[in-house]
């Protein structure tokens, strides 16, 4: 009678799927160290300047490494911003849930008195972009 499991390298083929489609489909990662727009550092790191710490407020979580690698980015840049972990704090958790946001890093980005939500996570472009309207 033939065994009803599966080969051993076909098990590692089906793990390494599924971990490449949760990390590309599922978590919607999009941060990049560096823009692929026309922005150079210099013009990144005067907009920067113009910023200040209560445009950009950050919803994380301690463990999430998505949320410590957009954190690395901004202060790469010298970008000011409020980070609100839901790990330490529960009235960051009620705001992001007032969001309806469901994925770290969350930015809501409010300047000159338009608001932005980054939804899909953080994305460099997205986010000079959405600074410098």
């Amino acid at each position: 009678m033939p065994s009803k499991t599966l080969p051993t390298w076909l098990q590692l083929l089906a793990i390494l799927l599924i971990a490449w489609l949760l990390k590309t489909q599922v978590f919607n990662h999009r941060e990049s160290s560096t823009p692929s727009s026309n922005w150079t550092p210099e013009q990144i790191h005067a907009l920067a300047a113009t910023v200040k710490a209560e445009e950009v407020v950050m919803y994380t979580t301690t463990e999430c490494g998505y949320c410590h690698q957009a954190k690395a980015w901004l202060n790469q840049y010298g970008f000011a911003y409020t980070e609100c972990n839901m790990s330490i704090d529960s009235r960051c958790e009620s705001e992001f849930a007032s969001y309806h946001a469901n994925g770290t890093p969350f930015l809501v980005l409010n300047r000159q008195g338009r608001e932005h939500r980054m939804h899909d996570g953080f994305d460099s472009d997205e986010f000079l972009a959405a600074l410098s309207l």
